[in-house]
């Protein structure tokens, strides 16, 4: 198999541990790029992009490539989990459940300047 590259220097250290578990999956699976794509119906080139740390995946793929890899996807799903906050500028426990934001109470309203 061949030497993953370094992933980015500005990944963010949650996002980076995703990457990671997911370098490992895939290199424990035996199954080359082309076979990862074709088996989870991501392309090869979206593949190197979210195992380069260029782009998170999205939360199908990491449950595509823990089927194809016979895991269970619990754990890889909580690490996506606060990879998207922290890629979304999130901290790690704001993170609803399904990935969405946090709801954001509204502002109040501008209070006129002057007399």
């Amino acid at each position: 198999m061949s030497r993953w590259k370094a992933l980015p220097a500005e990944l963010d250290p949650r996002a980076r541990h995703l990457v990671v578990s997911l370098r490992r999956l895939k290199d424990h699976s035996g199954l080359s790029m082309r076979q990862l794509a074709a088996k989870t119906g991501y392309s090869t080139s979206s593949w190197e992009r979210y195992l380069g740390g260029r782009s998170l995946p999205p939360k199908e793929a990491v449950e595509a490539v823990a089927a194809v890899a016979g895991e269970d996807p619990t754990r890889l799903l909580a690490l996506w989990e606060v990879a998207s906050a922290a890629c979304a500028g999130q901290p790690a426990d704001t993170a609803a459940a399904d990935g969405t934001p946090p709801e954001v109470p509204p502002e109040a309203p501008a209070r006129p300047h002057g007399p």
